[in-house]
């Protein structure tokens, strides 16, 4: 019979999945592990742009259902994928790492300067000064409406090697992400409120191998 129901086929593969071992069995090796977890995410974001291709390919909003939902699944099983290793690096590498020396300066400052509507452009490289200009009608009023800093917390180092910290403010709380250059100039910074409520769902996953995979 030819009834049978056919699956889209896809080109894009999951990167490797890295080793990390046990924070107490990192010894020497985390700037291996490091490495090793960068190219991971390197993999992982190539493989989001290749099944958007594939999706693209097909027809986008227009493609076959059998093929969005599939792409989709993909996509929320990488997304869980990516978190659940992010989280156990973080354990077992970044937290027992310590904060480039300025970033807690650097990110008071910045988050200070986004609140009054007037950042220190100097303090950045000139490419990140101009995403903050671009940008900045966007990031100033959550930047105000979040009040005085009472706290930062300095989380660890993630994959990339910038400096995660979570800022306490007057009315809310902030992830933020950021990195110095060699001149001490901030040359990255993600700024995220952090969601909480009720209806919060924080993802869980329990890292093995993929199916398939030993």
């Amino acid at each position: 019979m030819l009834g049978a129901a056919v699956l889209p086929a896809f080109a894009c593969t999951l990167p490797t999945l890295p080793v990390i071992p046990a924070k107490d069995a990192i010894g020497d090796q985390a700037a291996t592990v490091s490495a090793a977890t960068g190219a991971y995410f390197d993999g992982m974001r190539a493989y989001a742009t290749c099944i958007e291709a594939d999706l693209a390919a097909a027809g986008g909003d227009a493609a076959p259902a059998s093929m969005k939902s599939a792409v989709a699944a993909r996509g929320r099983a990488a997304v869980a994928e990516a978190q659940a290793i992010q989280k156990l690096f973080q354990a077992s590498v970044g937290a027992g790492q310590t904060a480039t020396p300025g970033s807690e300066d650097a990110l008071r400052k910045l988050l200070a300067g986004l609140a009054s509507g007037m950042p220190d452009y100097d303090a950045m490289t000139p490419e990140f000064a101009r995403v903050m200009r671009q940008q900045l009608g966007f990031l100033q009023p959550p930047a105000a409406a979040a009040g005085a800093i009472q706290s930062v917390e300095f989380a660890g180092i993630d994959t990339e090697g910038r400096n995660i910290f979570q800022v306490h403010h007057e009315h809310g709380t902030t992830n933020a992400r950021i990195a110095l250059d060699a001149d001490g100039k901030i040359e990255f910074a993600l700024l995220r409120p952090v969601q909480t409520g009720p209806t919060e769902r924080r993802p869980t996953a329990t890292l093995g191998t993929r199916p398939g995979q030993h």
